[in-house]
């Protein structure tokens, strides 16, 4: 049996996230998500997650392409499951083919597959938060709009009474 792990933060579940559990899951018997557990903190440097754990956790519990879901809340959480599981291939997306990153070098010395998932979409946490907060500017501006639309025919009501 191939076991294939993918860590992440997961935050606000998207397409893109799922176009990456199933490619993993594709090449894989048994998936496993290390989800990084703290989203009060900043999670990296330009991050911080929308989302509990919890809400995170349930989101994945209910995709077809996950078998388990292990917390972990920092680098050595990490490193220490990819020590400790029998783990045949890590998945990791392609946007750290040229960086060092975390179990990296402990699955290069032990022969653990690192398996570079592609970015085939466009969709990101990033993206999503910002289409959503663009959606809700334009409401507030239209709900603006009408308030003003209403007040101007009111006094032009009284004005001509």
């Amino acid at each position: 049996m191939v076991i294939g792990i993918i860590f992440g933060i997961f935050d606000m579940l998207h397409v893109g996230h799922i176009v990456a559990l199933q490619e993993a899951k594709q090449q894989c018997d048994y998936l496993i998500v290390g989800l990084k557990t703290d989203s009060n903190t900043q999670l990296t440097e330009e991050y911080v997650a929308a989302q509990t754990m919890v809400e995170r956790f349930i989101k994945l519990e209910g995709c077809k392409f996950v078998d388990e879901i292990i917390p972990y809340e920092s680098e050595d959480d990490l490193s220490d499951m990819l020590q400790s599981l029998p783990i045949h291939k890590l998945f990791v997306s392609e946007e750290y083919k040229t960086l060092d990153f975390a179990g990296r070098d402990f699955c290069i010395a032990e022969g653990i597959e690192i398996v570079y998932t592609k970015r085939k979409n466009r969709f990101s946490s990033q993206s999503l938060r910002e289409m959503v907060s663009e959606k809700e500017l334009q409401k507030k501006q239209n709900i603006f709009a009408v308030e003003k639309i209403q007040s101007n025919a009111q006094a032009l009501h009284k004005i001509r009474q």
